[in-house]
């Protein structure tokens, strides 16, 4: 949600009287903040072009699109890894 004019005043109010150390530490946050919004934001659109690809080629099998979204969003877990869970998750649904 956009803030107002107004709002954005009353957040610089807060830190112009900052020191310089306290100012770079709130620029070098705000910038990984901003770095990791805009990570999450590609995840989204990937997991939606993937979902929309498995619509268009005319797949039956049901796919939680919260699934989806978890492919390769931790660095941690490897994509193959989350194919591999996705495709246990599947299998399961398929074999109930």
């Amino acid at each position: 949600m956009a803030k107002t004019p107004e709002q954005m005043d009353e957040l610089l109010k807060l830190v112009q009287n900052e020191d310089m150390s306290t100012l770079r530490a709130l620029d070098r946050k705000l910038h990984l903040l901003l770095e990791q919004r805009d990570k999450d934001e590609a995840s989204r659109g990937r997991s939606k072009a993937n979902l929309d690809e498995l619509l268009v080629k005319g797949s039956r099998v049901a796919i939680d699109p919260d699934l989806l979204t978890l492919v390769g969003i931790h660095p941690e877990s490897p994509v193959e890894k989350d194919k591999a869970l996705i495709r246990e998750s599947i299998a399961r649904r398929l074999t109930d």
